[in-house]
């Protein structure tokens, strides 16, 4: 009896090797993708990771696809080995519409409202590294009729983060900065060095 027929069908190595890296590359990508700009040096690893995935997903279905009895396991087994891609199409299309930073947003804007309303009334700005709502805030500044925060580690030669403007998109003063609005007085603001 081969050690194979000895685990459960439920249960194969194989199985856990095709969609565990799968789903924590998957959960990484859409945690470094919820913030404006993005972080940049994260997703430079995390598709380094995706490479790996891939290959050595194309590798074992390569393997299957041309020996005679692990393609009668493939068969039994095309849930399993459908997984991964699935995912990243799962993936691609949740980073098509922006959802991952939508949600971070929605869930911090009572306190990322709460807090620009307060700075422009005069309340002084937060520490820098101080975290508002769910974005670790770099620093916070005062622009003209609004606040904007950056956001820690995002952007790749820049800083980006949200600025709350309610009197319209906020003036370009240095000329680098870009805004592109994003909810009613927000913006996603980003800079270059």
């Amino acid at each position: 009896m081969d050690a194979a027929e000895t685990v459960p069908d439920t249960w194969r190595p194989g199985r856990a090797v095709a969609i565990v890296p799968t789903v924590v590359a998957a959960l990484a990508t859409v945690w470094a993708t919820s913030v404006p700009g993005w972080y940049q040096m994260w997703l430079a690893l995390i598709a380094n990771v995706w490479v790996f995935i891939g290959l050595i997903w194309l590798l074992t279905l390569g393997r299957m696809l041309f020996r005679r009895e692990p393609l009668a396991r493939l068969r039994r087994e095309w849930p399993v080995w459908s997984l991964p891609p699935l995912i990243v199409l799962l993936v691609c299309g949740l980073l098509y519409v922006s959802a991952p930073l939508e949600a971070r947003f929605a869930l911090s804007r009572p306190a990322l409202d709460s807090r620009a309303r307060a700075i422009s009334h005069g309340t002084p700005l937060p520490a820098d590294d101080e975290w508002i709502g769910l974005f670790p805030v770099e620093r916070a500044e005062r622009i003209p009729g609004g606040v904007r925060f950056a956001i820690d580690g995002t952007g790749f030669f820049g800083t980006a983060g949200f600025a709350w403007s309610p009197e319209g998109e906020p003036p370009e003063p240095e000329g680098e900065d870009l805004y592109e609005h994003w909810h009613g007085p927000w913006y996603l603001w980003s800079e270059s060095d």
